[in-house]
């Protein structure tokens, strides 16, 4: 059996870097969505909102970080939290109560017990299912990011290296093996997809705003 093409990581480097750069054009993109979206006056959901931006951005910081030092580990759990990005922004847009979802998250409630415009709880598994129907690939790279959050088959195929001829090479603490690259490569597309997501919902919020300042 043909094994896979290992990424060498002088290829890493020169393919990751261009991932680098769409993030850093995303990073301008937020701000320039923040100014939208306080616009000419100020409400209490703005507060949510530019709030949900700048945590984006510093994950976007964090996140080009780990690209380049090769770490999966910290890269996978910051996909994750992108996409909880995702689900507490849209949250408020289907809440039956939008202040209320508001309210709970700048008070660190949870707003697991607000409801859905169906009538449905606003758990993080409701709103992962409703997130995939917007975007198919949603609740299998969310379940599969989760495991970077919680110590899980990921650590345990990161640590072991080979495995083959009853020999097994394990590693700890060591650099990240070549063969892990392309993985690297797949959450960083991930990682730009929902980053992009996240802002195609708050560019409806910065037009709303701009409707409600022209009234």
């Amino acid at each position: 059996m043909q094994k896979d093409k290992v990424m060498e990581n002088n290829e890493y480097i020169q393919v990751v870097e261009q991932r680098i750069s769409l993030l850093g054009e995303l990073r301008k993109e937020g701000i320039s969505l923040a100014v939208g979206v306080i616009g000419r006056s100020l409400l209490i959901e703005d507060f949510f909102f530019c709030a949900s931006i700048d945590r984006c951005l510093n994950l976007i910081d964090g996140f080009i970080s780990m690209l380049r030092n090769r770490n999966l580990t910290c890269a996978g759990a910051l996909l994750r939290l992108q996409m909880d990005n995702c689900m507490r922004s849209y949250a408020a847009f289907i809440a039956q109560d939008k202040e209320a979802v508001v309210n709970c998250i700048i008070s660190g409630e949870p707003i697991k017990r607000q409801l859905s415009l169906d009538g449905n709880k606003l758990t993080d598994g409701y709103l992962k299912k409703e997130l995939s129907k917007i975007d198919s690939r949603f609740e299998n790279v969310y379940n599969q990011a989760s495991g970077y959050i919680h110590l899980s088959e990921k650590a345990f195929y990161q640590t072991v290296v080979n495995c083959e001829d009853y020999h097994i090479d394990i590693q700890v603490g060591r650099a990240l093996p070549k063969k892990r690259n392309t993985v690297l490569v797949e959450a960083a597309d991930a990682f730009v997809h929902f980053v992009e997501l996240h802002f195609k919902m708050l560019e409806a919020v910065a037009e709303s705003k701009k409707r409600f300042d022209q009234e």
